[in-house]
């Protein structure tokens, strides 16, 4: 079985440095092989190409006296580390300083022969091969024992390389992995602390600022998160329980009044109040688990291209009646042709909303406002009145679940109205703010802004 060590990341992800560092450096390599070799080797072949050139001067045609006459006048030259070679067609030497045998036409990296009539120190030769008129063959070589030497002593560099890479980077890793291995048993430590109960442990830090710090700090936000969250999962359960109570407790009275009284009479207005007080809890809980099911993203599988002006439109016709009889006055001024990628009966749901709670809360007399266009490149919707409106220091509360702005909770509702809006808002990817809708002490209003990213 591996040692835990070299099962860490750091371990691997060394291990893949070093491959990829290896990788690199054998592209380096090949690069400056290609590059300097090559840059020599075409040196070589240039200068071949010409002393073939100064030999046949009429290329393939050149006359084989002519070829013979140069090839003795080149080889009457000061030593140059060029070599010849003329045969005839059958093979035999007319001319030269070479005795190897007589390769195919064409380029050649030859190995020196002992007894090759070749100075000791010269083992590599770089040759061409021509074909000459009458069927000789003509040979030009050069030395190129240095092309070969620098060859072994650049792969020799990459190896020596190479391994000092490796071994560093290994050495690194599991460096790496030691100190890597020591933080995440300390936050397994905390981890298992914290499945234990303890949400108040903590990831430590080790104040080096480095990657394991910012995820400690991260993970430790979550857990402060998870902890708030966890005191309002108890809160809301006793918002829950406290909501349930009425309607339980005076379903329980009706029931209670029909056993008792022998009264027929008594009986249907008793089974109405029944009747009434479940539909409440009905409601109640239908409210928590529509607000489950947005919050989850579940919906989002139903969006789809809609004409939200149109929506909106239809809204607001719907409740002017609504708002009329109530003693309000409900105005829209929408643009026309907004698209918004969404759903459309949550998102009816969220200006229903809006509507109603502004004709309920803002009064006899309230004028609403509902307003939408384009902002910014995306989306802008607001639902003014100018009632009573919220508070700044309780828009918060307003906004959480079972937020109720009524202490006694004498009104009808239980305070699931905004934070459905705003888990819709959340749904579509929007922003909402609320806001005082004018400067009056008495009744500043209530502006709800929402903004939707622009379509597509």
């Amino acid at each position: 079985m591996r040692p835990r060590l070299f099962q860490t990341t750091s371990v691997r992800l060394a291990a893949l440095g070093v491959g990829l560092a290896s990788a690199s450096a054998a592209v380096v390599f090949g690069v400056i092989y290609l590059g300097t070799l090559g840059a020599l080797r075409t040196t070589l072949d240039t200068d071949i190409d010409n002393e073939i050139s100064e030999i046949m001067v009429f290329g393939a045609r050149t006359p084989p006296g002519v070829v013979a006459a140069g090839v003795r006048a080149a080889i009457a030259e000061p030593p140059t580390g060029t070599f010849f070679r003329l045969d005839d067609a059958q093979g035999r030497l007319i001319a030269g300083d070479l005795t190897l045998p007589m390769p195919t036409p064409g380029w050649h990296d030859l190995v020196a022969q002992h007894g090759a009539a070749l100075a000791g120190h010269i083992r590599v030769l770089r040759a061409r091969v021509e074909r000459i008129g009458g069927g000789g063959t003509l040979l030009v070589a050069a030395d190129a024992t240095m092309l070969d030497e620098l060859d072994e002593l650049i792969r020799r560099s990459f190896l020596i390389g190479f391994g000092i890479t490796l071994a560093i980077g290994l050495a690194a890793g599991i460096g790496f992995g030691r100190r890597a291995l020591a933080r995440v048993e300390a936050v397994s430590a905390a981890g298992e602390e914290i499945m234990a109960g303890d949400f108040t442990r903590r990831i430590p830090l080790s104040g080096s600022g480095d990657e394991f710090d910012h995820l400690a700090r991260g993970i430790n936000a979550m857990l402060a998160r998870i902890e708030q969250l966890m005191g309002n999962i108890r809160a809301v359960g006793d918002e829950i329980a406290h909501d349930l109570r009425s309607p339980l407790a005076r379903l329980r009275e009706s029931l209670e009044l029909m056993l008792r009284s022998g009264d027929p009479a008594v009986l249907p207005a008793a089974l109405a109040d029944a009747i009434a007080q479940v539909d409440a809890a009905l409601a109640l809980s239908a409210g928590i688990l529509r607000l489950a099911q947005i919050e989850s993203g579940a919906r989002r599988a139903s969006f789809a291209m809609l004409d939200l002006s149109r929506l909106l439109e239809d809204i607001a016709e719907t409740y002017e009646t609504v708002a009329e009889d109530a003693g309000a006055v409900l105005t829209a001024r929408i643009a026309p042709g907004l698209a918004l990628a969404g759903d459309a009966a949550l998102l009816n749901q969220l200006f229903a909303n809006l509507i109603e709670n502004a004709i309920t809360h803002g009064g006899p007399g309230t004028a609403i406002i509902v307003t939408a266009g384009r902002d910014d490149g995306g989306i802008a919707v607001s639902v003014a009145d100018d009632g009573p409106g919220i508070p700044p220091e309780r828009h918060a509360e307003a906004l959480r679940r079972f937020g109720r702005l009524d202490a006694s909770r004498s009104r009808e509702g239980h305070g699931l109205g905004l934070a459905l809006v705003a888990a819709i808002v959340g749904l579509h990817d929007g922003t909402m703010v609320l806001r005082a809708s004018r400067d009056d002490a008495e009744r500043p209003g209530l502006r709800v802004a929402i903004s939707f990213p622009v379509a597509g």
